[in-house]
């Protein structure tokens, strides 16, 4: 937790977003915070040790002018965005909708990707002898476009549901690509660039056991940009704009990152984030001294905001944090995810994974950018 942040530059709001979204791309992490102002003021937060290749390349967007600034008039539009992946399931329509509830705050638009996979060309045993299906070409193309129709159809009733909840200026279209799902979602949203991705998951199995071969823990574990997942059990029906978000912390500095990131995502939202480390049998003096530390952060660089610091003491992790969640009345829990060799993840699940197929919470996964 020894990272340390520094102001870069003050803005209107739009120019930050713009500088902040060019600062990104090339690889620096920048967080906005908005001062009591007139003009409505916006400091340009990075860390210390990217102060030097910041200023470079704000140096250079300075000198830019005419068709040298159309890149990044185009990136600006580009920013509020939500890519929700769709494969017509019930979890898949949920996380739509979701999406659908928030663009109304962020005012984002919203791209459907479906990621569409045959096995037409598959083999098959006939008599022991391999053979491959007749007019290959053409069941293929019969078959996109019966998966083109639904998504059609789907985009078209969440224009319809949009209009009918008065959720104006957002731009709801799709894509269709052939492919595997993961390496698909992941690619297109390099060339997307959206600011969320909104996911459904699964819940448990039959047996009560979590899904550990999830198409959307797979994503949120290399997703170079955060991850909201929603659970098959939400209810989207009664969706209410989240108030009370859960932070777990681990006491690192990705985690500082992601509070940043985490604080500008919900500043619409004006909500109050609950920052907890889950203490399992461990030395609680350490966890408190640390716990001080990012208390007095908080109460420096974002005294504005309603962030409430806190240790649970248990010996369970996951009844730890489902009995805060309960207490407190959750509506969202976040945190950052780590880096894990892919048979420990298999053998022995990370908190996200447990957390993620365990409630009826939706829960927002920030990249681990250690």
């Amino acid at each position: 937790m020894e990272e340390k942040f520094v102001i870069l530059s003050s803005h209107t709001y739009s120019r930050a977003i713009l500088l902040k979204s060019i600062l990104e791309q090339a690889g620096i992490p920048c967080f906005l915070r908005q001062v009591e102002s007139p003009g409505g003021t916006v400091e340009m937060h990075i860390r210390e040790r990217d102060t030097l290749n910041a200023d470079k390349i704000l140096s250079g967007l300075e000198m830019a002018s005419g068709k040298q600034k159309e890149p990044f008039l185009k990136t600006l539009r580009s920013i509020r965005r939500i890519l929700v992946p769709v494969d017509f399931s019930p979890m898949s329509q949920k996380a739509a909708f979701y999406a659908l509830e928030l663009s109304r705050t962020l005012k984002a638009d919203i791209r459907l990707l479906h990621v569409w996979f045959s096995n037409a060309g598959e083999p098959f045993v006939f008599n022991e002898v391999y053979a491959y299906q007749l007019n290959f070409e053409k069941i293929l193309h019969e078959q996109e476009e019966e998966v083109r129709i639904r998504l059609e159809e789907f985009a078209q009733s969440l224009r319809r549901t949009a209009k009918e909840k008065k959720i104006k200026n957002i731009h709801i279209d799709y894509d269709l690509v052939r492919g595997n799902a993961i390496d698909s979602i992941l690619s297109i949203s390099d060339d997307y660039k959206p600011g969320l991705i909104v996911m459904g998951t699964h819940g448990r199995n039959r047996e009560n056991r979590p899904l550990l071969g999830s198409t959307t823990a797979r994503v949120m574990e290399k997703s170079k940009f955060p991850v909201l997942t929603i659970p098959l059990d939400y209810d989207v029906a009664s969706f209410n704009q989240p108030k009370k978000i859960l932070y777990i912390t681990r006491f690192e500095e990705s985690d500082l990152l992601a509070l940043h990131q985490l604080i500008a995502f919900v500043r619409p939202f004006k909500v109050k984030i609950y920052c907890v480390h889950v203490n399992m049998n461990d030395s609680m003096v350490v966890d408190e001294v640390n716990m001080k530390r990012l208390r007095e952060h908080f109460n420096h660089e974002y005294k504005e905001y309603n962030i409430e610091c806190g240790l649970v003491e248990t010996s369970d992790i996951i009844e730890g944090i489902e009995s805060f969640i309960w207490e407190k009345n959750i509506d969202v829990i976040s945190l950052v995810g780590r880096k894990r060799n892919l048979l420990t993840q298999l053998l022995k699940p990370s908190l996200s994974r447990k957390i993620l197929f365990q409630g009826t919470i939706p829960m927002l996964v920030f990249k681990d950018q250690q």
